[in-house]
């Protein structure tokens, strides 16, 4: 498996330059462009998918997974671990550790099981390939607004959109393919243009009305070009 480096160079709608004052991207494009950048060797994630299913009875299901891990895209290496609980799974721990040469896994303190391919488990334990989140990037900034900080570029998009919904369902598999609304705020670090979080709520109605089902997708990237391999043993 290998994942592409890409460069994705986004032009805003709008940048808000102040609580008072807007000025339209084109105004400022040539002093102004945002980046979601790729360009780096290996980075450190944590990502959470917490689901909430409330029925007309009150009653509540739900499912939490929180994904830890460090990547390192051009070598195939995706090491750490990820917990999963809810209403009806008890809480367990899964240590996950792949490579070309390799890929293992065991649950809780068991001991290590071979997987016959490493793919599965390096898609597993990265959760999205950083492209997607990139690609989030990409659609949020052309739906939404950006602002600017001293130290960030902060994307936000609160609302229902039938071209959207199909769009991130293609994009990212487990969310709904209409009826959903979103409430999105995606930073970018402004020295060095990689993504440093991003938080995605959802609400979904039924189509029979009975139901409705809350997502929280948060993502959060940190020592970008900062870590070392290490191998399973240690």
């Amino acid at each position: 498996m290998s994942i592409r480096r890409l460069l994705f160079v986004i032009v805003p709608a709008a940048v808000t330059l102040s609580a008072c004052q807007r000025a339209l991207a084109t105004d400022i494009q040539s002093e102004t462009a945002l980046t979601a950048s790729q360009d780096f060797e290996n980075y450190h994630q944590v990502i959470s998918v917490e689901t909430e299913t409330l029925t007309k009875e009150n009653t509540i299901e739900s499912t939490y997974a929180i994904t830890e891990a460090t990547i390192f895209p051009e070598e195939n290496l995706a090491y750490g671990q990820r917990v999963n609980k809810g209403t009806n799974l008890e809480a367990y721990k899964t240590s996950i550790y792949a490579s070309d040469e390799g890929a293992y896994q065991k649950k809780n303190n068991d001991t290590w099981v071979a997987s016959a391919t490493p793919d599965p488990l390096f898609s597993s334990i990265s959760v999205y390939p950083y492209e997607t989140f990139v690609n989030l990037v990409t659609l949020f900034e052309s739906k939404g607004t950006v602002a600017e900080t001293d130290k960030e570029y902060i994307i936000t998009y609160s609302g229902y959109d039938e071209a959207l919904n199909r769009e991130l369902s293609d994009l990212v598999q487990q969310f709904p393919v209409t009826g959903t609304k979103y409430d999105v705020t995606i930073t970018l670090d402004k020295k060095t243009d990689y993504i440093t979080s991003v938080q995605m709520q959802s609400e979904t109605a039924s189509t029979t009305g009975k139901s409705t089902t809350n997502q929280n997708l948060s993502a959060h990237f940190s020592k970008y070009n900062l870590n070392e391999p290490r191998s399973r043993t240690e």
